[in-house]
């Protein structure tokens, strides 16, 4: 009796110091690999953005390759003067095409909301009691709470965007400068910056989590988020920055991938080559170009179930036990050292 105890105390401690950023992307890509149902909530949801701090970096990247301008106005009213306003029709027309892509945008962001809250009541199940949730069941738990969720994203969006926005007007100004005091500013404010997108993602991600594991408020959900980062800070943007760069190992595969993508083009452009049928090159190209898109649609869907799962287990996991920083535990240990 007493050996199985201590079996059982053995194992509580084993898996208390294991790392934890090491148990959520294991289970998560366990959880994923095995249940390739949840790629189409990945990919559905993938519509209103990834988690974490890759779309942010994304949006970044972008205003920093058009030295840090947010909205280039000019473009906007070039395509607008392209139009001829004075005809009746045409504003008719546009406005009939603006209607219909906004009904289209707002179907397929209410369908990706569902999906978010399908795979994150997908996630909380199966950490939580170790079985599985029917696809039935999840999806109709994340429709119960699309809206608090689509809310909880959009405010989270609209500010990051705002960040992003404060960001690149600070930028230029500072970027008028050449010293090395401005060019350390820039780095100061590039880390701010990025620091408070991630902690409003990091709320809109607990927030989410406790709308859908215990079904409160959204009030009472985000005030639940907003103390659970800040009891975990430094645990969320470790998970933050480690996700972002499993992100480029996901661009890398989409990348390198393509070369086998077109390994059937290229065949066929041979046999064109070698047999004179040209219709061939047309087909072949097709082929490739269908290839592509199925593979990195496969490839997304995965990805984004992959990246929400590690987020919801580190959620369930501060959420019943506490977390403590990998970087934490390092300076401890070395100053014991």
């Amino acid at each position: 009796m007493n050996s199985k105890r201590a079996k059982l105390i053995a194992r509580c401690y084993c898996i208390m110091h294991e790392p934890t950023f090491r148990q959520a992307l294991s289970h998560s890509w366990a959880l994923v690999k095995h249940k390739k149902s949840l790629w189409i909530f990945g990919l559905l949801s993938a519509a209103i953005g990834q988690w974490g701090l890759s779309d942010f970096l994304g949006a970044y990247y972008r205003i920093a390759q058009s030295n840090f301008i947010f909205f280039n106005w000019s473009e906007f009213v070039y395509y607008l003067s392209v139009w001829n306003w004075s005809k009746v029709s045409v504003i008719l027309l546009v406005l009939w095409l603006l209607g219909i892509i906004l009904l289209i945008a707002l179907s397929v962001i209410f369908v990706a909301a569902v999906a978010r809250g399908a795979l994150i009541s997908y996630a909380i199940y199966y950490y939580k009691t170790g079985k599985i949730l029917s696809l039935n069941e999840a999806w109709h738990k994340g429709a119960k709470k699309v809206f608090p969720v689509l809310g909880i994203t959009i405010t989270g969006r609209l500010l990051q965007l705002l960040d992003l926005w404060l960001f690149s007007e600070v930028a230029q100004v500072i970027l008028r400068y050449t010293t090395f005091g401005y060019s350390l500013l820039f780095v100061l404010v590039s880390i701010m910056a990025i620091f408070l997108a991630l902690v409003v993602e990091a709320i809109s991600i607990y927030a989410s989590g406790y709308l859908l594991l215990d079904g409160q408020s959204l009030k009472k959900s985000l005030q639940k988020g907003m103390d659970l980062l800040v009891n975990h800070l430094m645990v969320s943007l470790e998970l933050g920055l480690v996700l972002v760069a499993f992100n480029a190992l996901f661009l890398g595969a989409v990348v390198y991938g393509s070369f086998a993508v077109f390994v059937p083009s290229v065949i066929m452009w041979l046999l064109a080559g070698l047999t004179g049928f040209n219709s061939l090159i047309a087909f072949g190209m097709y082929t490739g170009n269908i290839l592509y898109a199925i593979f990195v649609l496969v490839l997304a869907g995965i990805f984004n179930a992959f990246v929400t799962c590690s987020w919801v287990y580190l959620f369930m996991k501060m959420h019943h036990e506490g977390v403590l920083s990998r970087i934490g535990i390092y300076f401890k240990k070395f100053f014991k050292l």
